[in-house]
Parts: structure tokens; sequence; C-alpha cells
């Protein structure tokens, strides 16, 4: 299995329900990219629908290449997520997240703890 996957796609269970975690923590340009693109192809082979997400973008940074890339993925998966929420957005991310959740409609939101995002979710 590809590194990756195997360190940064994770399911998790919560209060009796499966949450995807995808990590993009401490991640920037390409590696970005990158991870974003093996992640997406690997979260489209699962056959699942109603997918609980949680996305950590906790310390990466991104640019005009990455919102695009963000974009393109979020549109991907859209069918197959049922709630999707982002820990570690901050700041100018907020303004960000609000744009690709407009082009997307993936309707990611953002949380300030991991627990406060799984509570949401299993909710």
């Amino acid at each position: 299995m590809n590194e990756i996957i195997q360190k940064r796609f994770k399911w998790v269970e919560y209060k009796g329900a499966e949450i995807l975690l995808n990590d993009y923590s401490n991640l920037t340009g390409e590696n970005f990219i990158e991870t974003l693109q093996v992640l997406t192809e690997h979260f489209l082979k699962q056959e699942k629908k109603d997918i609980l997400l949680l996305l950590d973008v906790r310390n990466s940074y991104s640019n005009k290449e990455i919102i695009e890339a963000l974009n393109k993925a979020s549109k991907r998966i859209k069918p197959f997520v049922k709630k999707s929420a982002v820990i570690g957005v901050t700041g100018v991310k907020k303004i960000l997240l609000n744009v690709i959740n407009k082009v997307s409609s993936l309707g990611a939101n953002p949380f300030s703890s991991e627990e406060d995002a799984k509570e949401w979710l299993v909710s």
C-alpha cells in the first residue's frame, strides 16, 4: 500500500460511527497536491456512500494551485460524502474554505478541535 495512504487515510470509529480521516496536516505545495491526488483516488475506490469525512489541514499552507486541486477533488468526492468537517482552518483559510464550499458544494464545516468535528459528524 502506498506510504501516503498508510499515513494519511484512516477509518476511525467514533460513538459507533465510521469516520474517514484524511490528514493533510503540515503539507505545502507539491506535497499537498500529491497527497490530495493519492487520497482522492483511494477515496473513490472505497465504494461507499454517505461517508462522514474529517479533513485535517492543521499547519498546512495553500496557494492557487492547491485551491484549484481542492476544488476538483471536492467535486469528485461530493456524491459519496454525507457530511464533512475540517480542522485547522483559521484566519484567511476560512475565506478559502468558503470559496471551495461554494464551487464544490461539499459543505465542509470548520472546527477548532477534532473532538468537536467528530461530534458534529455523528450528530
